[in-house]
Order: C-alpha cells, then structure tokens, then sequence
C-alpha cells in the first residue's frame, strides 16, 4: 500500500517537472519570435495610401527597423499602382530608398531594381532603365525573363536592332521561344534596311540567321521573296512567298500584290488563283479574294467573276467586300440580273446583322440592344444610337 502512493507521488512529481518545462520551452521560443520578427505597429492598404496620397504613411513604411516579405511586397505593389497612376515621381522615390537599404536580401533587391527599371522607362529615362536591366540580365535572378522582355521592348522603340542581336549572340537572354522570336524579328529589321541598300549578300545571311533563331519566321522568307522580286526572279520569290504562307498564313497580308504579281509574270495564272482563293477561304482577306477574280477577268470572263465573289460574300459579308463588289460591277461594266439582286440583297443584311445598333458614350461598348445601364463599364444612360461617322472628303489637289 505504502509502496504505491510513493509510485503516485513520484509520478505527479515527473509530469509536474514536465509541465514547467514546455511552459519554459513555449515561452522561451515566443520571446524569441517577438525579438526576431518587429512588425510596425500598423500595415496600411495600397488603396489607403493610394486614396490619403499619405506620405506620411509611406515614409513610416519605408523606414521599418527589420522588413518581411509581406511588407516588401505592400511597397512594390504600392509603387507600382503610383507608377500606373502617372505619379513617376513618388514611384522612383519609393523605389530608391528601398534599394537603399542594407537589410534586404538579394532577391528582393532584384525585384525592387526590376520596379526601378520600370519607373525609368515610364519617365522616358531609357538610358538608366537600359543600365538596370543590363545588371539584371546579368545578375541571372528570378527577374531575368521579365528584365529580358523589358529591355528587347526600350531596344526596339529606339530602333537598337543591331543591339538586340548582340545580346543574342552574347548568349545574355534566356532562352525562350518568345524572347527568340522577337530577336528574329529584329534581325529581320535589319534585313530590310540591308535591302535598301542592296546589299544582298548581307540580306541573305541575316534572313538565315533569322531563321536559325526562329525556324517559324515567316517574315524572313518574305524578305528572301522581296530580294528575288528585285532581281526579277520570280519563281524564287513565289517559293519564298508561299513558304511564308504556309508558315503564317496571316502573311499574305504584306505579299499578296507582290505575290500576284510574280505569279502572272512567271505565266501560273491558274497556281495564282488556286493559291489566292485558298488564302482568301482561310483568312478571310478580301484582297485576296479580289485579286483571285481579277485573273479570272483576265481570262475574259467578268460575269463569272461577279458571280463568285457574290457567292463568297453571300459566306462571308463585309463592307470592305461589298465595297470590292461594288467595284468590280461598275469597271467591268456588268448588269445584276434579279437573282444576283437578291443575293446582293442577302448580303447587305448580313453586314446590317453585325454591326452595331447601340454604343456607349463612356467606354465605346458596342451593344445590339438599348441597355439603361452599360454593361461594360457600369455608367447609367450612357447608351446612345450608333451613327457611322461621315467620310471625310478628299482634300482637293
């Protein structure tokens, strides 16, 4: 009996000394918490800053004695929404004392330099956003790929094509394939200013270079296409022309009266039209379209060429189609019997059925039906008739 309360009273004894000890321990590990982690005595909002333009506030913030991630990112979201708001000024102020801390770690000194970066080239400072993203670039942190895009973007409004191929061959971007397609486009750039020059030999090796950066360039056979045309080899420049089609199909837009051209000169009228009337089914792109019935006029039959682009148009209704119809019946002399009057008919409601009967006054929004209250940007009683604008007369010569 006496032998088990000493085993009761040793053992109230044992967890009593654990009790202390995780209290101490739980303690201990708080106070060194509250000593690790000095948090201001209030966070405000970006839009309580933004709303106050409290400076106050944002001094108070800036001049944290120990800063965490969240309020490192409070700050650049505020810097960045002063950026937006056209307040260049406190954004770069902002940003530059945050830079000038000794505290913070590399990668946040990234992304504050990647802001600063932004902030100059909004202010029009190119030259001291270029030198930022210059070190970014080759600091390799997590902001390369965005100071990469940025500085391609400064590069490319100042017309640096050769600077953007340089940082290319420095092996300085990373390697993604949108980056290398904007690099390709600068190489392609320079491609036709070498044309201009008729150095030809140079054009010829920036367009392969082009396209060992981007194999899916199209633009670069269009400037292989271009140089054939000027030196009268037109087969050439109708392979390269198509190559680009079939690479983008969109670039027909840039060729297609070159590529017409080349076709009825090389004696391929019926590739041309076969070729014009496939780019027209696939893009829609009434040029083309036009310029497949202008060989079928040539071949001396204008009615069959009114009668297909009715048929075409009938799919597809457009002004600018109508417009070429228009055209086309008044130059070629033709008469509309009653059933392409109709048809005709058909296709003005179609372009009727489009287009817009209702536009807001504030924001543009394009509406079928009158709506009290835009529902693009939310303003009540802004939704006016949609009235076409009057064509502005030609200046007389």
């Amino acid at each position: 009996m006496l032998s088990a309360e000493l085993f009761d009273t040793a053992l109230l004894y044992i967890l009593l000394l654990a009790a202390v000890a995780l209290g101490w321990t739980l303690g201990y590990r708080y106070a060194q918490q509250g000593k690790k982690v000095n948090y201001p005595d209030w966070i405000p909002s970006v839009d309580y800053l933004l709303a106050e333009s409290n400076d106050a506030a944002l001094e108070k913030l800036i001049k944290i004695d120990q800063m965490d991630d969240e309020s490192i990112d409070l700050l650049l979201k505020l810097g960045k929404s002063l950026r937006d708001k056209g307040e260049l000024d406190r954004a770069m102020h902002l940003h530059q004392k945050l830079f000038a801390r000794a505290d913070l770690e590399r990668s946040a000194l990234y992304a504050i330099q990647f802001e600063l970066a932004c902030d100059y080239s909004a202010a029009g400072l190119l030259d001291r956003a270029e030198r930022i993203l210059r070190e970014l670039l080759a600091a390799k942190g997590r902001n390369s790929d965005r100071a990469a895009t940025l500085l391609i973007e400064l590069l490319e409004e100042e017309g640096e094509w050769s600077n953007i191929l340089e940082l290319y061959k420095d092996k300085k971007l990373p390697a993604t394939a949108r980056l290398n397609r904007r690099v390709s486009h600068a190489v392609c750039e320079l491609a036709e200013r070498a044309l201009k020059k008729s150095d030809f030999l140079e054009v010829q090796q920036l367009c392969k270079q082009a396209l060992k950066i981007d194999s899916a360039c199209a633009r670069a056979y269009v400037v292989q296409g271009d140089l054939a045309f000027g030196q009268n080899e037109y087969r050439e420049a109708v392979r390269c022309y198509l190559k680009a089609a079939e690479i983008d199909e969109s670039s027909v837009v840039s060729v297609v009266e070159r590529m017409t051209e080349a076709f009825s000169i090389s004696g391929d009228k019926e590739g041309l039209k076969t070729h014009l009337h496939d780019q027209w089914a696939r893009t829609g792109y009434v040029p083309a379209l036009m310029a497949s019935m202008g060989v079928v006029v040539t071949q001396g039959t204008p009615e069959e060429a009114v009668s297909k682009i009715l048929d075409e148009l009938r799919l597809r209704p457009s002004n600018q189609g109508f417009l070429a119809l228009a055209e086309l019946v008044v130059t070629q002399r033709q008469q509309l019997d009653k059933s392409q009057l109709l048809q005709l008919y058909d296709i003005l409601r179609g372009i009727v059925a489009v287009e817009p009967k209702f536009v807001c006054s504030n924001c543009g929004f394009k509406a079928k039906e009158p709506h009290w209250r835009c529902p693009s940007c939310k303003d009540w009683a802004s939704i006016r008739p949609f009235v076409p604008s009057p064509a502005q007369k030609k200046p007389d010569i």
